[in-house]
């Protein structure tokens, strides 16, 4: 089960068919379109309480987790890794630049923040109910379907995201927060975002957008 906070994230949830268990809506606030179960009401105080944020929407539901398909591997296929990332915004944004950017998927490794932590499903911005997202044992795992590793870095020689080709069956993966990916793990080819500027390196979810859409941009272009 997770936690789907507002009217707007609930209509996403809805529309991608994802089970609604129960529903609980702020005293005074209309009940949501197309749920099919009962909500219960909430006085004010007890229902801010049971919220995360400072100023909580009226909607609160509680949902199944969605089980996706495993997705067949193909020269059209390319995925997002989310690798040991800490922090639930900026997982939230990466799955949505992922989404937005066309990709086939999500994996996250262990030792990642939960997707469907309140924050995490927030920052999503409704892409978590358009996009499988899947947890994935160790990166070794993804090479055994056939996915090329496309790692992430700002450090070393590694090519430009602008030179790289970005085709066939690929996984781009993105690193944790504070260390990045280590040198170790089994990447195929590394790349790196070009910047102007002193700081060593980008947001990891920053960094997510801009590849994710040049991936998207690449492979359009072939």
């Amino acid at each position: 089960m997770f936690v789907v906070q507002g009217n707007v994230l609930l209509q996403e949830a809805i529309a991608a068919g994802v089970e609604v268990r129960e529903v609980y809506v702020r005293d005074g606030e209309p009940d949501p379109h197309g749920v099919k179960v009962v909500p219960f009401v909430l006085d004010a105080r007890t229902f801010d309480s049971v919220n995360d944020t400072v100023a909580p929407q009226g909607v609160l539901a509680v949902c199944s987790i969605p089980r996706h398909p495993a997705t067949s591997v193909s020269n059209d296929t390319w995925f997002v890794v989310a690798h040991e990332v800490s922090d639930p915004g900026n997982l939230g944004t990466i799955i949505r630049s992922a989404e937005a950017a066309g990709a086939s998927g999500v994996y996250v490794t262990p030792n990642t923040v939960d997707v469907h932590s309140p924050k995490t499903v927030r920052a999503t911005a409704g892409a978590l109910f358009h996009v499988p997202v899947r947890e994935i044992g160790s990166l070794d795992h993804l090479r055994t379907l056939g996915l090329t590793l496309v790692g992430t870095t700002s450090h070393g020689d590694a090519r430009s995201i602008y030179d790289a080709s970005f085709v066939g069956p690929i996984a781009v993966v993105l690193g944790n927060e504070a260390h990045g990916l280590s040198s170790d793990e089994p990447i195929d080819e590394w790349v790196t975002i070009p910047h102007a500027g002193r700081a060593e390196s980008l947001n990891v979810a920053m960094a997510a957008s801009v590849i994710a859409l040049q991936v998207s941009h690449a492979r359009q272009r072939g």
